[in-house]
């Protein structure tokens, strides 16, 4: 009984790895930012245009010169979140954006729109939120960081699914200067607290990456087998090393951008993120001209086009874990390209325009499942230059591939209104995906510099 009793003791689990904290707080931080921008801010367009008298296409050009903003400033951001910390930029990132939307709720001109909108809402989310939450999921996670950023990445879909709606129901019920003002007001509230639990590196709290413990020392042998010379020390099994000991691949920032593979991986970002700036700022519109195909005015498509605009969220927050999961066990690279293959094929099933709700939610599953791949685009970032310079490598990314994909939604918009279609636009959409895909596949592992390049023992 005794003996019993000490072997449980023993194998009573420890204490919470902080790592899974860090993913936890980044999870609720992403959520809010996509429930109240991302996927929320959609529904202010209506209101605003209305009371304010504005264009849809002022309100696009505002989101185009956001995203513009956030590809020019990310270099200095990411620069930032590696040398203070992901809790200074997530501070930042609450506090620009939580003001942003009460300063958006006593907006009376376009200018001052244009100026909230650009100045502060884009600046607090496109620099700190997930810029800064993943660099901090990078330094944590090495063994199971596919995982780790999966679950931060659905926060896409549980904000679009649980806070969304509630700003519609704010939207609706009190007004949208009311919504704004509490939006605001919650974002200070939760963000900022929680980005003062954010811990810039296991190492910084005694731990290693993914909680693994420190390799202990071999003890000093108390007495000599025959034959066995003196001063000899038994072998260590290298089982009692855990690979989070052994010394990481850190590139700088030049050293990542002489690669190929660095560049390589942009451009592969850069294309899925092409069809996704398209598809989710038109998402809804897209649904609503597919169900006119089986006769379905405008007014009867939109509570549609609601439904299948929360089951790509949903979807989206079921399956990025799922997809996170296998990217430990399964190549991320070519997992990567699968993901993009299925949203081409997803692009496709649009074609048709048959107007039948269970073919197209057969293909917004199908995009969920390719808009899950996004995680394992930074787990490969961190795989192959390591924890040093993320947010930087990151940041630098961002400006390319906002230059690919701010224009996408303006070309779709263009084409429906002169053909009164999105066909010739959905097209040009599963081709970029398969582009991307092709890039994931052919991702080549980069060379270590020769600073990290150790000889071989002969």
């Amino acid at each position: 009984m005794t003996g019993w009793l000490t072997t449980f003791t023993r194998r009573r689990p420890t204490k919470i790895f902080y790592g899974w904290w860090i993913v936890t707080i980044s999870l609720l931080i992403d959520a809010c930012k996509h429930g109240a921008f991302n996927r929320g801010f959609t529904l202010y367009v209506v209101p605003i245009r209305g009371e304010l008298g504005l264009s849809v296409t002022a309100i696009a050009l505002a989101e185009m010169l956001g995203r513009l903003e956030g590809g020019v400033l990310g270099p200095v951001m990411g620069y930032i979140t590696d040398r203070y910390g992901p809790r200074v930029m997530l501070a930042f990132g609450g506090l620009m954006s939580g003001l942003g939307f009460i300063c958006l709720s006593q907006t009376h001109s376009l200018f001052a729109f244009m100026c909230i909108f650009v100045g502060m809402l884009s600046v607090g989310f496109r620099s700190g939120y997930n810029n800064a939450s993943l660099a901090a999921v990078n330094q944590w996670f090495r063994r199971k960081r596919g995982l780790a950023m999966s679950i931060v990445a659905a926060g896409n879909g549980l904000g679009g699914a649980a806070l969304a709606p509630l700003v519609g129901w704010m939207v609706f019920a009190w007004g949208w200067r009311t919504s704004a003002f509490i939006s605001g007001l919650m974002i200070l509230l939760i963000v900022v607290p929680l980005a003062c639990l954010m811990k810039s590196s296991p190492e910084s709290m005694g731990l290693l990456p993914d909680g693994d413990q420190p390799a202990k020392p071999p003890a000093a042998p108390t007495a000599l087998k025959p034959g066995v010379a003196s001063g000899a020390r038994p072998p260590v099994p290298s089982s009692t090393v855990p690979r989070t000991a052994l010394p990481e691949q850190d590139f700088t920032a030049p050293e990542a951008m002489r690669t190929p593979a660095y560049w390589l991986l942009i451009l592969a970002t850069g294309l899925r993120n092409t069809v996704h700036s398209g598809m989710s700022f038109l998402l809804a519109p897209v649904v609503v001209w597919y169900l006119q195909g089986s006769g379905r005015s405008a007014a009867d498509s939109l509570p549609w086009a609601a439904f299948f605009v929360g089951l790509l969220s949903l979807g989206t927050f079921v399956m990025t874990p799922l997809i996170g999961w296998l990217g430990d066990r399964l190549p991320r690279p070519q997992l990567s390209a699968a993901c993009m293959a299925v949203g081409s094929l997803s692009m496709l099933l649009f074609l048709p325009q048959s107007g039948q709700p269970w073919h197209l939610g057969v293909s917004i599953l199908l995009l969920a499942v390719a808009e899950s791949g996004n995680a394992l685009n930074w787990a490969i970032m961190g795989d192959f230059f390591g924890r040093r310079a993320f947010a930087t490598l990151r940041g630098w990314q961002h400006l390319p591939d906002q230059l690919m994909s701010m224009s996408t939604p303006v070309w779709m918009g263009w084409i429906f209104d002169q053909t009164g279609s999105y066909y010739w636009a959905l097209i040009p959409l599963a081709v970029i995906y398969g582009l991307s895909a092709c890039c994931y596949w052919t991702l080549p592992r980069p060379a270590l510099p020769l600073r990290l390049q150790v000889a071989p023992v002969s």
